[in-house]
């Protein structure tokens, strides 16, 4: 079997209380009944705290209560868990010790990173991208999982070496990569539609016509802001958020656009190979589970997607606060990850939407 991460996977350390967003907030986090079990063994207090905090859900399933303001209800003051600083992180229950990593199976491969919609995860990914990614083999033939296609998982993963290679194009400017990303995605989607797998390996990305400096963005990226504002929210601030920022973006003449991107970029020098990072890590993370429903070009129209709106929200941030950070770059998209990548009604709405080219011709826009 085939394992993958990227180098920076097993240095990663959580921030705890200095976590500018975190993890221990909004979200139902389901305890596994191994945890339950272990928690009935907790030290005297520490057992009753834990008890009081548990409720079950609608569909069944013991959670942590959140409090009124979206932190789970076990929290001490200082923001940190009490059952990792008095009891041992080896009692977290599943959910909480695995956070942010994920690892995506298919049997034959396996595949792990961090998640960015933890800050630091981000951060990593920003500063260093996911590359090199570490690659082991244990030397055992194995087979797909039951009910993977071997042969679209094989063209997914082979395609996705030369995705990641028309990212990381230096010699073309960012926005042409993307167009030429979604080109080649649609390309391989047709190959999909057609169920001629086999030959996915083969499919050679279209030549990229134009330069791709992005002069056609600001119209597209105040309606995809205003699209993912129409998303069911996590945090109510969140929609209020794009649609302030989508407003600021179409009070702007063309002129005082090409005028702020241009000050941006001088000042933000990176801004590039940052979202080619961004875009790396998610094809990375979402192009191979195209597997499970043939759903190639709407992932990678996503990917690209998110490069646009993230870099006019960073864009926008910056206007307002000339000190922007990295690190406040990569709060954005963590609260970008946790909106759209981690609620799973919200991706595949997005992913849906997009998949549709004459509403969204992102490589038109992007070509231009």
């Amino acid at each position: 079997m085939l394992s993958r991460e990227p180098a920076f996977y097993r240095d990663f350390r959580c921030l705890g209380g200095a976590c500018p967003l975190t993890c221990c907030r909004d979200w139902d986090i389901v305890v596994d009944k191994e945890s339950l079990a272990d928690y009935a063994t907790a030290p005297e207090g520490l057992r009753q705290t834990i008890a009081a905090v548990l409720i079950t859900d609608e569909e069944g399933d013991v959670c942590f209560r959140l409090a009124s303001d979206g932190r789970c209800a076990l929290l001490d003051e200082d923001g940190l868990c009490p059952i990792q600083r008095r009891w041992g992180e080896e009692h977290l229950c599943e959910h909480c010790a695995s956070y942010p990593r994920f690892i995506e199976e298919y049997g034959c491969l396996t595949e792990a990173c961090q998640a960015v919609s933890c800050p630091e995860a981000a951060r990593l990914v920003l500063d260093e991208g996911i590359f090199p990614l570490v690659e082991t083999d244990d030397g055992n033939p194995d087979a797909p999982f039951e009910g993977v296609d071997g042969a679209l998982l094989a063209g997914l993963t082979a395609s996705r070496s030369t995705a990641f290679a028309l990212l990381t194009d230096a010699d073309r400017p960012l926005w042409g990569r993307l167009a030429g990303l979604l080109d080649y995605a649609d390309a391989l989607q047709k190959h999909i539609d057609c169920g001629d797998v086999r030959t996915m390996e083969v499919v050679s990305p279209p030549p990229l016509t134009r330069s791709g400096t992005g002069n056609g963005l600001q119209p597209m990226a105040v309606r995809l802001l205003e699209l993912l504002a129409r998303l069911d929210p996590l945090r109510p601030e969140w929609p209020a958020l794009l649609h302030a920022r989508a407003g600021e973006l179409a009070a702007l003449s063309p002129e005082q656009y090409q005028a702020l991107t241009g000050r941006f970029h001088a000042a933000q020098p990176q801004w590039d190979v940052h979202l080619e990072r961004l875009a790396c890590y998610l094809v990375f993370r979402h192009w191979p589970k195209a597997v499970n429903d043939d759903g190639l070009y709407p992932r990678a129209a996503l990917t690209a997607a998110a490069c646009l709106a993230l870099h006019h929200l960073a864009l926008l941030a910056w206007n307002d606060a000339p000190s922007f950070s990295d690190g406040d770059e990569a709060l954005l998209w963590a609260r970008f990850s946790r909106e759209v990548e981690h609620d799973e009604a919200n991706f595949f709405a997005l992913a849906e939407a997009l998949a549709d080219l004459e509403q969204w011709p992102l490589a038109q826009i992007f070509q231009q």
